[in-house]
């Protein structure tokens, strides 16, 4: 429809700047639909290359071992926890190093905070 308005406008003879006002606003549109729809299309085939690849594994590794080892979070059947996923060691240091200066961080859900300065590194404890 804006397409058409354009045309109209341009044909009728009227002021070149509005035609052309017109024209950016119809550009930035498609611009934001394309882009849309660009990052919905990533999503998707992200999601089916994560879908593809776990059926993958299943398929050619996981079907083919006896029954007790085709868990991926589970090191036999006689496991009761899922112990192919080590669980984080909480009562250890953190060494990080910042990108970019942060706001105030509250630690541990106290009120006590930290703030840090761009590519400062930092010791923090997990606790």
């Amino acid at each position: 429809m804006q397409e058409e308005t354009v045309d109209d406008f341009v044909e009728s003879g009227h002021d070149p700047l509005i035609a052309s006002l017109y024209q950016m606003d119809l550009d930035r549109a498609q611009f934001l639909l394309r882009s849309y729809l660009r990052v919905q299309l990533q999503k998707i085939e992200k999601f089916m290359c994560i879908r593809d690849i776990g059926k993958h594994l299943e398929e050619t590794v996981l079907s083919k071992l006896p029954d007790n080892y085709q868990s991926v979070l589970k090191q036999s059947i006689i496991s009761r926890e899922d112990d192919m996923v080590p669980k984080p060691q909480l009562d250890t240091f953190v060494v990080a190093k910042c990108e970019r200066a942060t706001r105030p961080l509250y630690l541990d859900g106290s009120r006590q905070f930290a703030s840090f300065d761009s590519r400062q590194f930092a010791i923090l404890t997990c606790l």
